[in-house]
């Protein structure tokens, strides 16, 4: 599986054309490629910034937070919240890269994907081709950041294994790989966190891939009550209460 990252221009906040930065510099898709586009790009696309000052960022936050609880007292990055279904301090929002303001995760980002999708689809004469909007998150008990995946289109995400067998003939019952969040994971190796500029990576030769037009957020997502990590989860979901 390779990884190739795309430099570009800079996209300039407060707002700027995602997809005149998509027409100078994605060359070369081929089918069965998935496109990884930064969540920042996307969020300048949409005018999803506010000049550092006018709002504070506790407003920001408890505005944008799905879900919010308070973090460690010892670290200026809380609060923490869920924000399309993922864990984030601050609720993603960021001050890097963005020239006075601060950008928050974009709005709709499966409906970004889909139109990212029919850009890749149409102008390029692309059959199968996935595309997944990323952000980097920190994971519990690791230190740094990881990519993960806040939307997709053109592909589905996950990989079942219920019914196969391991090496040593017992069946799989439970068992499926996290497509979409393995390809975004590597992202962040790839894009960078600082001066970088290269927030488009094309992914080719992701294995076992199955192409599809259709809406498969369902596949990835559950139900807070039907997730394994509910108990440790569940005190976000009280202060929604």
């Amino acid at each position: 599986m390779q990884y190739i990252p795309i430099k570009t221009r800079v996209m300039q906040p407060p707002q700027d054309d995602l997809f005149s930065l998509l027409a100078e510099s994605v060359s070369g898709m081929q089918d069965g490629d998935i496109l990884l586009v930064t969540s920042k790009i996307v969020s300048i696309h949409q005018g999803r910034c506010v000049p550092i000052g006018e709002v504070s960022k506790r407003e920001l936050v408890e505005q944008e937070a799905d879900y919010l609880l308070e973090g460690h007292s010892r670290y200026q990055m809380s609060p923490l919240a869920i924000k399309h279904h993922a864990l984030f301090y601050a609720a993603g929002i960021d001050e890097s890269n963005a020239d006075g303001h601060s950008i928050l995760l974009p709005d709709k980002p499966f409906d970004e994907a889909e139109r990212i999708w029919q850009y890749l689809t149409g102008v390029h004469k692309l059959k199968n081709v996935g595309v997944i909007i990323t952000d980097s998150h920190s994971q519990p008990m690791r230190s740094g950041a990881i990519g993960v995946s806040i939307g997709w289109w053109g592909f589905h995400p996950i990989e079942s294994h219920k019914g196969k067998q391991d090496l040593f003939g017992r069946s799989i019952v439970y068992a499926s790989t996290n497509i979409v969040d393995c390809i975004a994971a590597g992202s962040g190796a790839v894009s960078g966190e600082t001066d970088e500029c290269t927030p488009l990576i094309i992914v080719r030769g992701v294995p076992k891939l199955e192409f599809t037009k259709n809406d498969t957020r369902h596949e990835v997502f559950r139900a807070p009550k039907e997730d394994i990590f509910y108990p440790l989860l569940k005190p976000f979901y009280d202060q929604k209460d």
